[in-house]
């Protein structure tokens, strides 16, 4: 820590100490310090698989009931390409489901936006969309639609859809109303004050609710398939754990995981790149 002394003013008696400003220390910007920042997530996820094997080795716990992570891996081993089919299958109808929820949101979030007469008619359908659990919809969307890719998709989409239609309807009515009165005395038209103003200041709120609903994508594609459907990760979970084998669905698990967590750093990445003027104060 670097101290600076303050030369005192005029008036100061001679007794007083001098004012010293602190300079905080220069950011650890190292090579090292990188590499452990980057790494130390990693590391604490290695001591807990680790723990986890000592744990389960130690007090002899059945596989049935908690697979070691050694078993994890074989049984993953022993039919790999089942295992990546199913991912690939989910993969594909969480982006089904993710694509058609931005596509509705955000049209359903500009006509709400700029009409409240809209809002106010859609918005009750909207909430009982958003209270109904899904996994009462899924039902009757495999009875209505049959056994195909359909109902998983809107199933994603119904989770999916709702946080990106409120975000984005949020973002586009708070805007500056300063601005929009200076573009509305330049003759501006609706279309573009919409562009120029509103879009704009709504694109955090946009790639923010991204955050939420790609997570939330992935979980309503999993619960499609686990409810009907003959391919994907939750069709496999339905399929395994009817053998009780544990280990495969722990598998699956971690399978499920990394979709979402892969296509929740996807959109961390998108709005750092689409929208940079964006600030973080911690």
């Amino acid at each position: 820590m670097t101290t600076v002394a303050v030369p005192t003013t005029a008036t100061s008696t001679p007794t007083e100490a001098p004012v010293r400003a602190v300079i905080p220390p220069a950011a650890r910007t190292g090579l090292l310090f990188r590499i452990f920042k980057f790494a130390r997530s990693w590391l604490v996820l290695g001591l807990a698989v680790v723990l986890w094997q000592v744990v389960v080795e130690v007090f002899d716990i059945p596989p049935y009931i908690l697979p070691a992570p050694t078993e994890m891996i074989a049984s993953f081993a022993d039919n790999p390409g089942l295992f990546l089919e199913g991912l690939w299958a989910t993969t594909l109808m969480s982006l089904g489901g993710f694509g058609v929820a931005i596509v509705v949101g955000v049209v359903l979030a500009v006509l709400m936006a700029r009409s409240a007469l809209f809002e106010e008619l859609v918005y009750p359908f909207l909430n009982i969309i958003r209270v109904m659990p899904t996994v009462a919809i899924a039902p009757l969307l495999i009875i209505w639609f049959g056994r195909n890719a359909l109902p998983i998709i809107i199933c994603s989409f119904l989770i999916a859809v709702f946080p990106i239609l409120v975000d984005v309807a949020h973002g586009l009515t708070s805007v500056d109303e300063d601005l929009v009165s200076v573009m509305k005395l330049a003759n501006a038209s609706e279309l573009s004050i919409l562009l120029q103003v509103r879009i704009p200041n709504a694109l955090p709120y946009l790639f923010s609710s991204f955050r939420v609903a790609a997570p939330g994508a992935v979980v309503g594609a999993l619960l499609g398939e686990y409810i009907g459907s003959r391919e994907g990760l939750g069709y496999l979970i339905t399929v395994y754990s009817a053998q009780l084998n544990t280990a495969a669905v722990f598998v699956l698990a971690l399978l499920s995981c990394l979709v979402g967590i892969v296509f929740f750093n996807v959109c961390v990445w998108l709005e750092r790149v689409c929208v940079p003027w964006k600030t973080v104060v911690r």
